[in-house]
């Protein structure tokens, strides 16, 4: 306990040492784009994404669940999209600005904030069972101080100062899962990603399931909120095995056939990781935060929030090199054009 209140002192003092630094910088962005004024990037889709301030009125799209049934070794097989609310982030959450680690400071200096942003969890029915990749977002997100009550003052400021969630209960998984006639009962295995709320918080649904993360990542979280995780979860910890695929090398076989593998993708967190579908046909790389949208991946961009900046970059390299010899479907959680991109069967190189 002592240990967490001198490292979130030790995080208030360095953000006010580092203050005056990119206190020039607000400014001078602030003069450039002014409160009420709307910015667009372009992603190489042609997808216009508009950075609105904290005054403008928010708009909540919808993201519409998505089917594409593939073969494994001839069978049909379907995945699925599922869309479990939305989150909006600073623009310097999303996309890198800054020297090093001062790009973290001017996250919470940033007044603009992205469109609203899917949070997508993938559904396969493998023959082995149904599987569950993440677990979305629940309602509780909605009061910060109230769920994250347990949580560090400086923690709840920087999420609330950083984030705006939008989630129904109707876009809980448990819902999403109705809909496509399927049961939180149905679950065989869940598997995570990494620790980070919008990919735990529908852990609730799966009290008696195998959960399974990586060993690193669950030992030595980045950013996680530890009081918003069940008082029973107690995952399968997973460690990668070397040879067992191209580029990556170190996976994790989740399938005795080993269709699906569990491979290391840090930078996002320092023990993030994707799963990977290898289908009759192609495969498809759940890809978790390593990249906030597959522009960024084909760019070289980076995401501000991101651990470790050199990580990150490494593991796009290793994702394009891989898609360069696998024709691969490139899925992070939130791309605004993931569920579209599984149904299209659209690859990344």
């Amino acid at each position: 306990m002592e240990r967490k209140r001198f490292l979130n002192s030790a995080g208030m003092l360095a953000a006010y040492a580092v203050f005056s630094y990119t206190e020039f910088n607000h400014k001078f962005f602030t003069r450039l784009f002014p409160p009420g004024d709307k910015k667009k990037i372009v992603n190489l889709s042609g997808t216009h994404l508009p950075f609105l301030s904290n005054s403008s009125q928010a708009i909540f799209p919808t993201y519409l669940n998505r089917t594409m049934t593939v073969k494994l070794k001839g069978h049909d097989v379907k995945v699925h999209a599922l869309c479990t609310g939305t989150v909006a982030v600073k623009k310097n959450f999303f996309t890198k600005h800054g020297i090093g680690e001062f790009a973290k400071i001017n996250i919470l200096l940033d007044q603009y904030y992205t469109d609203y942003l899917p949070i997508w969890v993938w559904v396969i029915e493998h023959p082995d069972g149904l599987i569950v990749i993440d677990t979305g977002e629940s309602t509780s997100i909605m009061d910060i101080d109230k769920y994250l009550k347990n949580e560090s003052a400086f923690l709840r400021y920087q999420l609330r100062h950083a984030c705006k969630f939008h989630v129904y209960q109707r876009d809980e998984l448990n819902y999403q899962l109705n809909k496509i006639s399927l049961k939180v009962e149905d679950v065989n295995l869940v598997i995570l990603t990494h620790l980070h709320l919008d990919h735990t918080d529908g852990l609730k649904f799966f009290k008696n399931k195998e959960v399974i993360i990586g060993d690193y990542e669950c030992n030595h979280p980045t950013n996680n909120m530890p009081s918003t995780m069940p008082v029973w979860f107690k995952p399968n910890k997973v460690n990668y095995r070397n040879n067992r695929i191209a580029v990556f090398d170190q996976a994790y076989s989740i399938t005795e056939s080993e269709d699906l593998l569990y491979i290391a993708t840090p930078g996002h967190t320092h023990g993030h990781s994707s799963v990977v579908l290898k289908t009759d046909h192609f495969d498809i790389i759940f890809a978790g935060d390593t990249s906030y949208n597959q522009a960024q991946v084909i760019t070289g961009e980076l995401a501000g929030v991101n651990a470790d900046y050199e990580k990150s970059t490494q593991t796009y390299q290793k994702i394009l090199q891989y898609a360069s010899v696998h024709k691969t479907i490139y899925l992070p959680s939130h791309d605004i054009r993931s569920g579209e991109r599984l149904f299209n069967k659209e690859f990344l190189v």
